[in-house]
């Protein structure tokens, strides 16, 4: 850009200044994230192991103290009564019914976990996504500044630069020759 107006020189210098340093930007910020959303979004993370066995650690203990009562309230029932077998079904189906809770507490553990994993992994892939568009939406907009400053400045230019104008403008104009100028 030769003579032409500079204020819309200096606003494209200064777009396209912008637009390197948004880029710039970008590129560091997904170098630093992307790496963690795609790890998280291949190999989602749910419960911790440490987590997965407290978790089954108390519903193995629930489940171990209904049998346990169950057990010792049919004994006890036995003792009253003066008759063993007479406990027998109650305790049968205490500890199948302890049995089935322990089973539905380790389904809802691994359930829950799958859960986490699933969520972690939507984040992940709808932060990646949203990573895209930002990383160069403001390098972009940057550079559409620059076009319209370019061509403000080239308008300059050739008003500037019109032999016609600048030889006959003043007389043009005083007749109604030349339309526009001033």
């Amino acid at each position: 850009m030769g003579r032409g107006n500079a204020a819309a020189q200096t606003a494209a210098n200064q777009a396209n200044t912008n637009s390197t340093t948004d880029a710039t930007n970008a590129a560091a910020l997904y170098g630093a994230v992307v790496p963690q959303l795609e790890s998280q979004a291949a190999n989602p993370s749910g419960y911790s192991p440490t987590d997965m066995a407290a978790m089954r650690t108390q519903a193995e203990q629930g489940a171990g103290g209904t049998q346990a009562s169950a057990v010792g309230a049919g004994a006890l029932r036995a003792a009253r009564t003066r008759n063993s077998g007479a406990a027998a079904k109650a305790i049968s189906d205490s500890s199948r019914g302890a049995g089935e809770q322990l089973s539905k507490e380790n389904l809802g553990i691994e359930t829950g976990n799958q859960e986490m994993k699933n969520s972690n992994r939507r984040a992940a892939l709808s932060s990646l996504t949203g990573l895209t568009g930002t990383e160069t939406g403001a390098s972009n907009q940057a550079l559409g500044e620059v076009a319209p400053n370019v061509n403000a400045n080239t308008n300059q230019e050739a008003e500037a630069l019109d032999p016609i104008k600048m030889l006959m403008g003043p007389a043009s104009a005083a007749i109604g020759l030349l339309p526009g100028y001033k």
